[in-house]
């Protein structure tokens, strides 16, 4: 079951030193949203300076500007009332999951276009059992920009999986929200020693 998600704030000065020296490029990239849906994001405190409502914000902006610049713009979401042989051993930590066709859909403020990718979603990675890494190579990009929930879950194992493909991660941290700051630090500090590059949204939004 999810827990409920306290309110917490990520402060800009708190984002680790990264090992790299990249340089986000939105002619290389594909901005990724990651499991914005209804039932993950109900969790949290809504309250109006918590990092779920920044986080939504800067993913409205993030997703504003890739359109802009013709950028691949990818959803993941995962299905409701999933068979026992497609979650597997989900069940054990987090049970049947979400059941409800409204708890599925992607929150209203960042609703995709027509013109989007949504991938099915099955697993913590978004490339497990989905077309994501073919969708990249056929988009001609390197660069995967990751946003959304959970940090330490979800966008972390994906940002892992994407490098360990070739690609270049920009971890968009103050795009994304966790159960804690705690562990949204954690991944952050991963990421930027291990398999990408932190960045905040103001950064990119300069590229």
């Amino acid at each position: 079951m999810l827990p409920r998600i306290a309110s917490y704030t990520l402060d800009t000065d708190a984002f680790p030193t990264n090992s790299t020296e990249w340089l986000p490029d939105p002619s290389r990239a594909a901005l990724l949203v990651h499991d914005m849906q209804n039932h993950f994001v109900d969790a949290f405190d809504p309250h109006p300076e918590s990092q779920i409502k920044r986080a939504i914000g800067n993913i409205d902006l993030l997703s504003q500007f890739a359109r802009q610049e013709d950028m691949p713009l990818i959803y993941t979401a995962q299905p409701p009332a999933q068979q026992p042989q497609d979650r597997q051993l989900l069940n054990d930590f987090w049970g049947s999951g979400m059941q409800s066709v409204q708890g599925a859909q992607i929150i209203q403020q960042l609703a995709p276009k027509p013109e989007d990718t949504v991938l099915t979603k099955w697993r913590y990675c978004a490339f497990y059992r989905t077309d994501l890494d073919h969708r990249l190579r056929n988009y001609g990009k390197d660069q995967l920009w990751i946003t959304g929930i959970y940090s330490h879950i979800g966008c972390l194992t994906t940002a892992l999986t994407a490098f360990m493909k070739g690609y270049k991660v920009f971890f968009i941290g103050d795009a994304q929200a966790d159960f804690s700051r705690e562990e949204h630090l954690m991944a952050l500090s991963y990421v930027a020693q291990r398999c990408g590059q932190t960045i905040q949204s103001a950064r990119i939004l300069k590229s």
